[in-house]
Protein backbone atom coordinates (compact mmCIF):
# COMPACT_ATOMS: atom_id res chain seq x y z
CA UNK A 1 0.00 0.00 0.00
CA UNK A 2 0.91 2.98 -0.89
CA UNK A 3 1.19 5.81 1.86
CA UNK A 4 1.16 5.56 5.20
CA UNK A 5 -0.21 2.26 6.55
CA UNK A 6 -2.93 2.83 9.65
CA UNK A 7 -4.18 -0.01 11.80
CA UNK A 8 -7.66 1.93 12.36
CA UNK A 9 -10.42 0.98 9.77
CA UNK A 10 -14.21 0.55 9.72
CA UNK A 11 -15.83 -1.93 7.49
CA UNK A 12 -19.26 -0.95 5.72
CA UNK A 13 -21.03 -3.91 4.83
CA UNK A 14 -24.11 -4.54 2.24
CA UNK A 15 -25.53 -7.18 4.48
CA UNK A 16 -27.18 -6.84 8.25
CA UNK A 17 -24.23 -9.33 9.78
CA UNK A 18 -22.78 -9.95 13.35
CA UNK A 19 -19.42 -10.68 14.69
CA UNK A 20 -20.46 -14.89 14.41
CA UNK A 21 -20.81 -14.48 10.55
CA UNK A 22 -17.26 -12.97 9.80
CA UNK A 23 -16.61 -15.91 12.65
CA UNK A 24 -17.46 -18.51 10.86
CA UNK A 25 -15.24 -17.47 7.49
CA UNK A 26 -12.24 -18.04 10.30
CA UNK A 27 -13.20 -20.15 12.79
CA UNK A 28 -11.51 -23.23 11.57
CA UNK A 29 -7.95 -21.12 11.93
CA UNK A 30 -8.36 -22.28 15.52
CA UNK A 31 -7.66 -19.39 18.29
CA UNK A 32 -10.39 -17.11 16.77
CA UNK A 33 -12.28 -15.76 19.99
CA UNK A 34 -15.76 -14.37 19.82
CA UNK A 35 -17.10 -12.36 22.35
CA UNK A 36 -20.67 -12.45 20.94
CA UNK A 37 -22.63 -10.23 23.56
CA UNK A 38 -20.03 -7.40 23.17
CA UNK A 39 -19.97 -7.76 19.65
CA UNK A 40 -16.43 -8.13 19.24
CA UNK A 41 -14.23 -10.36 17.18
CA UNK A 42 -10.95 -11.22 17.43
CA UNK A 43 -8.27 -13.14 14.58
CA UNK A 44 -4.66 -13.87 15.96
CA UNK A 45 -2.19 -12.41 12.92
CA UNK A 46 0.75 -12.71 14.70
CA UNK A 47 2.56 -14.05 18.10
CA UNK A 48 1.20 -11.42 19.90
CA UNK A 49 -0.84 -9.31 17.34
CA UNK A 50 -4.61 -9.47 16.12
CA UNK A 51 -7.19 -7.88 14.14
CA UNK A 52 -9.74 -6.85 15.71
CA UNK A 53 -13.73 -6.45 14.97
CA UNK A 54 -16.35 -4.83 16.73
CA UNK A 55 -19.52 -4.34 16.14
CA UNK A 56 -20.15 0.13 15.46
CA UNK A 57 -22.83 2.29 15.45
CA UNK A 58 -22.89 5.21 13.41
CA UNK A 59 -23.69 8.16 15.44
CA UNK A 60 -26.62 10.27 14.48
CA UNK A 61 -24.80 13.49 14.65
CA UNK A 62 -21.93 11.99 12.29
CA UNK A 63 -23.83 13.16 9.54
CA UNK A 64 -20.79 12.35 7.10
CA UNK A 65 -20.14 9.33 7.92
CA UNK A 66 -24.25 8.77 7.59
CA UNK A 67 -24.03 10.22 4.35
CA UNK A 68 -20.95 7.88 3.20
CA UNK A 69 -22.64 4.56 4.45
CA UNK A 70 -26.42 5.45 2.89
CA UNK A 71 -24.39 5.89 -0.42
CA UNK A 72 -22.88 2.62 -0.42
CA UNK A 73 -26.18 1.16 1.03
CA UNK A 74 -24.80 0.09 4.02
CA UNK A 75 -26.40 -2.23 6.46
CA UNK A 76 -23.65 -2.78 8.97
CA UNK A 77 -20.44 -1.13 10.51
CA UNK A 78 -17.31 -2.63 12.27
CA UNK A 79 -14.49 -1.06 13.47
CA UNK A 80 -11.23 -3.17 12.86
CA UNK A 81 -8.17 -2.50 14.41
CA UNK A 82 -4.95 -4.03 13.80
CA UNK A 83 -0.57 -3.35 14.38
CA UNK A 84 -0.18 -1.03 11.09
CA UNK A 85 3.12 -3.26 10.67
CA UNK A 86 0.65 -6.28 10.09
CA UNK A 87 -0.53 -4.99 7.29
CA UNK A 88 -0.01 -7.78 4.66
CA UNK A 89 -1.67 -10.19 7.15
CA UNK A 90 -4.70 -7.77 8.19
CA UNK A 91 -5.26 -6.91 4.39
CA UNK A 92 -5.79 -11.00 3.36
CA UNK A 93 -7.67 -11.12 6.19
CA UNK A 94 -10.08 -8.18 4.85
CA UNK A 95 -9.77 -9.41 1.41
CA UNK A 96 -11.82 -12.84 2.31
CA UNK A 97 -14.01 -11.08 4.18
CA UNK A 98 -15.04 -8.78 1.17
CA UNK A 99 -15.22 -12.19 -0.78
CA UNK A 100 -18.08 -13.36 1.26
CA UNK A 101 -19.93 -10.33 2.22
CA UNK A 102 -19.20 -7.70 -0.19
CA UNK A 103 -18.77 -3.78 0.56
CA UNK A 104 -15.34 -1.85 1.74
CA UNK A 105 -13.11 -1.39 4.14
CA UNK A 106 -12.11 2.41 4.86
CA UNK A 107 -9.23 3.80 6.88
CA UNK A 108 -10.97 5.63 9.89
CA UNK A 109 -9.89 9.42 8.83
CA UNK A 110 -11.66 12.03 7.59
CA UNK A 111 -11.47 11.12 3.64
CA UNK A 112 -12.12 7.48 4.54
CA UNK A 113 -9.10 6.73 2.77
CA UNK A 114 -7.65 4.39 2.34
CA UNK A 115 -10.05 1.64 1.03
CA UNK A 116 -9.93 -1.55 0.28
CA UNK A 117 -13.01 -2.84 -2.05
Amino acid sequence: MAGKVIGDWIYFCPEEITVRELYHIFEEQGNVEIWEEAGVLEIPIGEKSSFDVETAQIHPKDEITLQFATEYGVKSVFMVTFVPEDYEKAEQIMKQILVKFGGLFCGDTEDFMPQLR
